[in-house]
């Protein structure tokens, strides 16, 4: 796990100083009820070492993240947010109604495209509660639940990785018909 980790912060350093090159697709998705829709791939030394797929759609975003060590999927994250109305925090006089919105992420460590570690968790934040103050973010506040890696999700992780590795071969393809459903 040490490994994966020390791997994830090289990664994360080099996209953070944006040393990394990178091929980024967008698409309008319109049709099929998908917004902002974005594919990236981050190269060094024209290596793969992250991959990026994110959309929106309705009142949800999905934001699905792929490191890659060596030509193998080592960690995933899954962050997912949506919202709605929050009717009860809103004063009537207000002008405006309030937003909950609730955030569920998921990570995963591979070896060898096997897990060997899921994590989950989930919370929610209130625009009324809004901004949140201090240096953390409120998703380290919060401790991730070690879960089962349910075999039948994660041949889904790796069939969405490897229709992404296809799309970054097949210049040609919409992103707006990639399907991870």
């Amino acid at each position: 796990m040490n490994d994966i980790k020390e791997k994830y912060a090289i990664i994360t350093e080099l996209l953070e100083e944006r040393k990394l090159g990178e091929i980024i697709t967008q698409g309008n998705c319109e049709d099929n009820g998908l917004h902002e829709t974005y594919l990236s791939f981050y190269y060094t030394d024209n290596a793969l070492v992250y991959i990026n797929y994110s959309f929106s759609q309705g009142h949800s975003n999905y934001n699905y993240h792929y490191y890659i060590w060596d030509n193998r999927l080592i960690f995933y994250f899954l962050e997912h947010t949506s919202w709605t109305w929050d009717y009860e925090c809103t004063p009537r006089d207000q002008g405006f109604t309030n937003e909950i919105w609730t955030y569920d992420e998921h990570r995963v460590y591979f070896n060898n495209e096997t897990p060997i570690k899921c994590l989950f968790k989930t919370y929610d934040e209130r625009s009324v509660d809004q901004p949140y103050e201090g240096k953390e973010t409120l998703s380290s506040t919060i401790k991730n639940q070690e879960l089962d890696c349910d075999k039948s999700v994660m041949a889904t992780i790796i069939k969405n990785y490897h229709l992404l590795l296809e799309n970054q071969k097949n210049t040609t393809q919409n992103i707006c018909d990639i399907d991870f459903n």
